[in-house]
């Protein structure tokens, strides 16, 4: 590498704090005029593409020379990588024969050597993605091995920090309770739906009071059935931040702690029943404000709830 490259990554490097607001737990690159995250928790590509998403980012690619020089400073710099590679965004998902970014950018057209990318006995008949290893140098392999990765949001000019401390404008504060909540209508299953809340900077809702099981009704009775983006199954429960852990009907919030140290154990009649074979070990709760037992693998909407001056855990009765 030479003086000019040198410079360059290092310029790259260069994390400008407090000018640009995007989320605490993402850095700012003037340079790249983008915001990134190293992920140090492994992850599968599928898994990383939906974690930046979920995240309001993309899993990052070299798409110019810029982030290109900022994701190479990144993985050389990080003193914690488990591994020696991390995932791009660059695979080739939708067709075999073109490799491209999240963006769409084609492969071709980034800023890096093609050399050594592919190997003689390369399979071009399944799925494969591009790392970056620690070395500089990018190659394609398969997806399915969990690396760590990087996020990448690019700056626009609409990006506006709300009073939840986000720039999803999805979150609204409420008064009563000083913590702001989501509506998602997209149904997930509980594990994708708590992903999701945690990915946000919140947590999949904890009902702490029967005034904030109020604010949560409130919040659903504005989404009839129809409105739920879910084939055809009427949905009148939404899932919430609690489970059986040891399916041995002994309920603890997603913070450990019990129902009833939480606030708010008021189930619905004849709840919870956990029918037979039908795995309902994680909380919902109906549109009417009693608590009910679901089977996680069913799709259902969920409400995330989010503290408006801190990306972590919304802490209870706080």
């Amino acid at each position: 590498m030479d003086a000019q490259q040198i410079f360059f990554v290092l310029f790259a490097s260069v994390v400008v704090h407090g000018s640009y607001d995007f989320r605490p737990d993402y850095e700012y690159h003037a340079s790249a005029g983008g915001w990134f995250k190293l992920h140090l928790v492994p992850a599968t590509w599928s898994d990383a593409r939906f974690i930046c998403d979920f995240e309001g980012a993309v899993l990052a690619s070299p798409i110019n020379v810029a982030v290109n020089n900022v994701m190479q400073s990144i993985v050389n710099m990080s003193d914690h990588l488990s591994f020696n590679e991390v995932y791009t965004g660059v695979s080739n998902e939708i067709v075999n024969s073109m490799c491209q970014s999240i963006e769409g950018v084609p492969l071709s057209a980034m800023p890096i050597p093609m050399k050594g990318i592919y190997y003689k006995q390369f399979d071009y008949s399944k799925q494969y993605c591009l790392r970056l290893g620690v070395q500089g140098l990018y190659y394609a392999d398969r997806c399915s091995e969990a690396l760590p990765y990087i996020c990448f949001k690019k700056k626009t000019a609409e990006l506006r920090v709300t009073e939840c401390g986000t720039i999803d404008t999805g979150y609204q504060l409420n008064a009563k309770t000083g913590h702001c909540y989501k509506f998602h209508e997209y149904a997930m299953s509980w594990s994708l739906a708590y992903l999701r809340c945690i990915a946000e900077g919140g947590q999949l809702v904890v009902i702490n009071s029967a005034e904030e099981a109020d604010v949560v009704k409130a919040l659903f009775a504005k989404y009839p059935a129809k409105s739920i983006k879910k084939g055809s199954e009427p949905v009148n429960v939404i899932f919430v931040g609690f489970r059986d852990l040891n399916q041995s009907n002994v309920w603890r919030t997603i913070n450990g702690q019990s129902l009833e140290e939480a606030g708010y154990a008021n189930w619905a009649a004849g709840e919870p029943n956990n029918v037979i074979n039908q795995k309902q070990y994680h909380g919902a709760m109906y549109r009417e404000g009693g608590l009910d037992d679901y089977n996680h693998d069913v799709p259902a909407p969920f409400i995330c709830e989010k503290h408006p001056h801190n990306i972590v855990p919304v802490p209870n009765n706080g």
